[in-house]
């Protein structure tokens, strides 16, 4: 098996230099600033900006949230969250500025019915999901023209992403959190009570042969908490058993679902980093 990434530097708490004392969300400007990829102009105190957007989706408009490295883009990072989240994630929010800072455009948005944007949660499903970070993905390529994008998400977000990469590839994929069983996981859901209300993810979810998917990708890093109480750490290993060379496994002794440590946020935030780095300096 080829090496895993290599050791990223350390800052506080053990991530990237910066981290996270430098990850706090900047106002966004009443005007937004021009982009600059191609321009290799920087904004005056060398800081990621903050911009919100929208992204086109049908026949909704999805909220977004756009962090631009101070210097042209080396690549893009569209984030998914979870299933009952939004981009007011304070833990993707944390990744994404720290991604602009080591020079990355990472692009945020509300799936539909989430955060800011319009439609009902009750109705997501899946292909929904996927087919919000592909239109995602495709603004961020008419903003930054030729720019390569690699997809990351978090929980139900790392899933999507995971499919979203198996109909168009990817720089590189990130999950975490990613169940890769969602039958397994929705029969657990359904012994809660009260039961999850997702009428339409019920029939979605039988659409999509996750294993086939896995069998298919590559340069993909998986990120799971070893004590996971939502998706058993298990469909992480199985994910990446499934999954082709390159890939990698980190597996946080003792996280959770949430990764609400931020200990834990930190490695994994770290670990994706050169992951991306891995792809984006071309080494493979």
């Amino acid at each position: 098996m080829p090496p895993g990434p290599s050791t990223p530097p350390r800052g506080p708490l053990g991530g990237p230099p910066g981290w996270p004392a430098a990850c706090k969300l900047r106002r966004a400007s009443p005007t937004p600033p021009p982009p600059v990829h191609g321009t290799g102009r920087k904004n005056p105190d060398d800081q990621p900006v903050s911009e919100h957007l929208a992204i086109p989706h049908g026949d909704l408009s999805l909220a977004g949230r756009l962090h631009l490295p101070a210097r042209i883009p080396r690549a893009g990072v569209v984030l998914a969250h979870g299933l009952d989240s939004s981009m007011q994630s304070v833990k993707l929010t944390r990744l994404a500025l720290t991604l602009a800072q080591a020079g990355y455009a990472a692009l945020q948005y509300d799936a539909a019915g989430c955060g800011d944007s319009p439609g009902l949660a009750r109705h997501a499903t899946l292909t929904g999901r996927v087919d919000e970070l592909l239109d995602a993905a495709d603004l961020l390529g008419r903003r930054f023209p030729g720019l390569p994008v690699a997809y990351m998400g978090s929980s139900l977000g790392g899933t999507a992403a995971l499919v979203a990469a198996d109909r168009r590839t990817p720089l590189c994929t990130i999950c975490w959190s990613a169940p890769t069983d969602l039958d397994a996981l929705f029969q657990r859901l359904n012994r809660k009570d009260p039961r999850p209300d997702l009428p339409d993810m019920v029939h979605d979810i039988p659409r999509h042969d996750l294993e086939a998917v896995l069998a298919r990708t590559s340069r993909v890093l998986f990120v799971h908490g070893e004590e996971d109480e939502v998706v058993p750490v298990g469909q992480a290993h199985r994910g990446h058993e499934l999954a082709r060379e390159p890939k990698d496994l980190l597996v946080l002794p003792g996280a959770d679902h949430s990764l609400s440590s931020l200990e834990d946020q930190a490695r994994a935030t770290a670990q994706s980093l050169a992951w991306l780095e891995r792809f984006a300096s071309g080494r493979e």
